[in-house]
């Protein structure tokens, strides 16, 4: 035996070890018949489980890629709808571009009226006798107009839409400053509206009287001094006659004083004004009470240096009496 094996061939164990590689599929039947066998390389079995991961990966993977092309087809649909959308708003471009001419002609609108009022607004100021700088002035409102642009059927929707473009920014900055300036006008209205409140400029009896003395040099009714100057303004009326706040303001003076007999001064806020009522019969508000423009405050006497039942009406500006015909309507 030992001789035997020393006389293998050296190729022999290694012919062995390589049919190794081979294996052997044995199908047994279900009924008693012969038991076949076969022998499959290692290469086909290799092949074959391959295949199958092969098969596998993409079996799984098909629902994915499913998913992924209902994915992309409802983006498909999107942008269809996107695009059909933006068709629609590209054929509007041109009622836009002149829509955006119908706005710069209401603007225009608002600047005349703009104008108007700030014309106005001077008028009034002037009316009251007091003048003052306004802020902006008429001059800063112009005329405003878009550019002109001519327009063929050659232009492109991407020309046409960089027109309306430039003609939106143009409108964006000219409501800026329209916005400014009638905001400018409206504050300069509203603190003009608030100096009315505490202006005297109404008639201060409830009842129509006439006037028997004006404002400036006269002949003193008492002495009959030539040359004596007169405050106020003199309104003959019925004793009793209600006498009325001319503007709102605080009472700072409610009693008798000197030749003005019982006397309500008023002061009107911090406009500068005061007004005077003198010659009362009586006195129905206090010093410190509030009042409002016509409120009833005092009712008509001859109170002091008088020579009948009328109302003695001095304006104060700045401390200094001012005509009271220039506040009266």
């Amino acid at each position: 035996m030992e001789r035997e094996k020393r006389r293998r061939p050296v190729g022999f164990s290694s012919r062995r070890r390589k049919k190794d590689k081979s294996y052997l599929l044995v199908m047994l039947p279900n009924k008693p018949e012969k038991v076949r066998s076969v022998y499959l390389p290692f290469v086909v079995i290799v092949t074959f489980f391959c295949l199958m991961g092969v098969n596998f990966y993409f079996l799984i993977r098909y629902p994915l890629r499913i998913a992924e092309i209902h994915r992309l087809e409802q983006q498909i649909i999107a942008c269809k709808q996107t695009i059909a959308r933006q068709e629609k708003e590209l054929k509007m471009i041109d009622p836009a571009i002149r829509t955006t001419h119908k706005v710069g002609e209401i603007i225009n609108q608002h600047n005349r009226l703009a104008l108007d009022l700030e014309n106005k607004y001077s008028e009034v100021r002037g009316n009251t006798g007091r003048t003052r700088v306004s802020r902006g002035g008429s001059s800063s409102y112009r005329p405003f107009q878009l550019p002109q642009y001519k327009l063929s059927s050659a232009d492109t929707e991407l020309t046409k839409l960089n027109i309306l473009n430039s003609n939106l920014d143009f409108l964006e900055e000219e409501l800026n400053k329209t916005s400014t300036q009638l905001q400018d006008l409206y504050e300069r209205f509203s603190a003009y509206n608030r100096e009315l409140d505490y202006t005297p400029t109404i008639y201060p009896l409830a009842q129509k009287g006439y006037y028997s003395s004006y404002f400036g040099y006269r002949r003193d009714p008492v002495t009959g001094q030539i040359g004596s100057f007169h405050e106020g303004l003199d309104i003959a009326a019925r004793a009793g006659t209600p006498i009325r706040a001319t503007a709102d303001g605080t009472v700072v003076r409610a009693r008798a004083y000197g030749t003005y007999g019982l006397m309500v001064e008023i002061k009107h806020g911090a406009y500068g004004y005061r007004t005077r009522y003198a010659h009362n019969s009586r006195i129905l508000v206090q010093e410190g009470q509030k009042v409002k423009k016509g409120d009833i405050i005092a009712l008509v006497g001859s109170t002091g240096k008088s020579t009948g039942p009328h109302l003695h009406y001095e304006v104060l500006f700045n401390g200094k009496p001012v005509n009271p015909l220039n506040y009266i309507p």
